[in-house]
């Protein structure tokens, strides 16, 4: 997708990519078409209730993506200066602790990635892969 990242640690699989190949097709459909809405939204349209910008100080860089089915699912990401979108953590929330464990998490992929901006890769969704 253009304009969309995501954190791949060395060796592995994204926890962005991973979360989402095993979610209910149905749901996954829902929340990749608001993924390709934020690739074309600029940070100014980004409002409730389908994106949450973070006012919190230290967490504010972050913004939420929203989708629900019969399970509510999350995904903090931050726009880049130059305009990209990067994914960083995705979760179902239970709790509303979830996600404060989230935002602490993506905090710290935010810190890895400004020492390594190398593994801040483009988020291709799995039917692009296949044709």
């Amino acid at each position: 997708m253009d304009n969309i990242k995501v954190y791949q640690p060395p060796g592995q699989v994204s926890q962005v990519e991973a979360f989402i190949e095993v979610l209910h097709p149905k749901l996954r459909e829902k929340l990749v078409w608001q993924i390709f809405r934020l690739s074309r939204t600029p940070p100014a349209g980004l409002k409730e209730p389908h994106y949450k910008h973070f006012s919190i100080e230290k967490y504010r860089d972050f913004y939420e993506l929203r989708e629900k089915n019969r399970i509510v699912i999350r995904v903090i990401f931050t726009v880049l200066p130059n305009g990209e979108v990067l994914l960083l953590h995705t979760f179902q929330k239970r709790q509303s602790r979830d996600t404060m464990r989230a935002l602490e998490r993506s905090l710290k992929l935010l810190t890895l990635l400004r020492d390594h901006p190398e593994r801040a890769v483009e988020y291709i969704v799995e039917e692009e892969r296949k044709s």
